[in-house]
């Protein structure tokens, strides 16, 4: 799991970059998609920064209650410090799927956004989910149903440039996207599918440069030096060429939203 963990600077970056671009505007989408009910209580497993959680917290009325979950300390603590004093009060807690610190039967309500293709134990961690659920509770999950145009394109301009690990690590988060697997999967550990639909985000690139160094190839890019990655980001740019507008890249990314009840 340690290769799952992330230093406190990687965060940051992950909570200036990668929420505003990605997570944040997923999670409206997400919840645009259904109503809370009243007094729940939820959990948000894989929680981040708290992007979904903060938008759950603005949402839900009465008194129900709100925990988000997460494998890092170091994103729990930005998720503390990020959360509104004018929303739904919020419990964030640092913790593997895998043994959530919870009764059986504790939440009506689990959301997982994008955490599921990183689970090492997929079985495992839909099981422990299930377990804190109520008898009739249900599980919202997304995870990426393509690859992305940017992605792809970076995988693309690393194979060029840097080599095939760094191209490999580009395409990661989408290494975990059938939808008859991940069926069979939820299935496999006693949910039942009652919906399954597409979401798609519009994701915008005002800085190629500073988005691309913010992801986990950073590293390969900055041992390649400056000429290699300067090489990449213009290579991106014209791969992306038929999403420019007025010098911004609006590229879409499409999502599954599974929703399986107990």
């Amino acid at each position: 799991m340690d290769k799952f963990r992330l230093t406190h600077a990687a965060a940051q970056k992950y909570d200036s970059h990668s929420v505003p671009a990605m997570f944040a505007p997923l999670a409206r989408a997400t919840l645009d998609k259904m109503s809370l009910p009243e007094g729940a209580h939820i959990i948000d497993i894989a929680c981040g920064t708290g992007a979904l959680t903060r938008e759950i917290a603005k949402r839900l009325l009465g008194d129900g209650r709100i925990v988000g979950a997460d494998l890092n300390e170091t994103m729990i603590d930005l998720a503390r410090q990020r959360h509104p004093s004018d929303a739904h009060d919020a419990a964030y807690v640092a913790s593997d799927v895998c043994e959530l610190p919870f009764e059986d039967g504790s939440f009506d309500l689990a959301f997982c956004q994008q955490g599921l293709q990183f689970f090492p134990n997929k079985p495992a961690a839909l099981a422990e989910i299930r377990r804190v659920l109520k008898a009739g509770g249900k599980l919202k999950l997304t995870c990426w149903s393509a690859v992305s145009p940017f992605n792809g394109a970076l995988s693309e301009a690393l194979a060029d440039h840097v080599g095939e690990a760094a191209s490999n690590k580009a395409k990661a988060p989408f290494s975990f996207r059938d939808a008859d697997v991940i069926t069979e999967l939820f299935e496999e550990v006693g949910f039942v599918i009652e919906a399954h639909q597409k979401i798609v985000l519009e994701r915008r690139f005002e800085n190629l440069f500073e988005q691309i160094m913010a992801l986990p190839v950073e590293k390969d890019l900055s041992d390649s030096g400056e000429a290699v990655t300067r090489a990449v980001v213009e290579d991106v740019a014209v791969r992306l060429e038929k999403y420019a507008v007025n010098n911004v890249f609006i590229v879409p990314q499409e999502a599954h939203l599974f929703e399986a009840r107990v």
